[in-house]
């Protein structure tokens, strides 16, 4: 009897022990996925195609998303003839003032008191959020101000949605990030389908 009564504890301990060992393991390999992530974010260029349906607003056309600690940029390409020499159709660059080139070449800058929408600067925190490691490990999303930014269990960022509008970006994956959704009061208005991913340390010019 006191020989079952060792093995029975033997056994829990082991359980236990395991169980104990399983958790750490995967807590230790979401920091380790959320370091990733939030690394990937901090220089980027995306390269594609965006697709833009809004009231009587349609269009596609090639776009490159740029992305340092500081700014980031905007471009959306007219292809010009047999898709050579593409020039700018609109530009916006964005550090504390969002800028915007039209197709006409007029420079309109905006900040955020200005409109509640044009607050971007999330995309600047996005590499302080390690501090944060184990709220985001846990709840898989943080809140920024009248943003929340969510995670998928891969620690992937799944979705940056206002609090204060109907404003929803979806970020889509494959294996690697595949597409780029925005949404307006439910309503799909934008996609843009990404062709190319790279991570140059560049600087980013301000429109002029």
């Amino acid at each position: 009897m006191k020989l079952n009564k060792f093995f029975l504890l033997l056994i829990l301990s082991f359980f236990v022990t395991n169980c104990v060992f399983f958790i750490n393991t995967a807590g230790e390999d979401k920091e380790k996925l959320l370091y990733t992530q939030l690394k990937f974010w901090e220089n980027i260029r995306i390269d594609g195609v965006i697709e833009a349906n809004y009231k009587s607003f349609v269009f596609r056309k090639n776009i490159t998303i740029r992305k340092n600690n500081s700014a980031f940029r905007i471009d959306i390409y007219d292809s010009g003839i047999f898709g050579m020499q593409p020039t700018p159709f609109i530009s916006a660059h964005y550090d504390s003032i969002l800028t915007i080139r039209t197709p006409d070449q007029q420079i309109n800058q905006l900040n955020h008191g200005n409109n509640e929408e044009l607050d971007l600067s999330i995309f600047f925190k996005l590499s302080d959020l390690y501090a944060i490691k184990n709220e985001i490990i846990e709840h898989q999303k943080f809140r920024y101000k009248d943003t929340n930014v969510i995670f998928s269990d891969d620690m992937k960022i799944s979705e940056i949605r206002s609090n204060t509008n109907a404003t929803k970006i979806s970020f889509n994956y494959l294996q690697d990030l595949d597409s780029i959704t925005f949404y307006k009061e439910g309503i799909d208005i934008t996609n843009i389908q990404i062709d190319k991913i790279t991570h140059p340390n560049e600087e980013i010019k301000r429109l002029k």
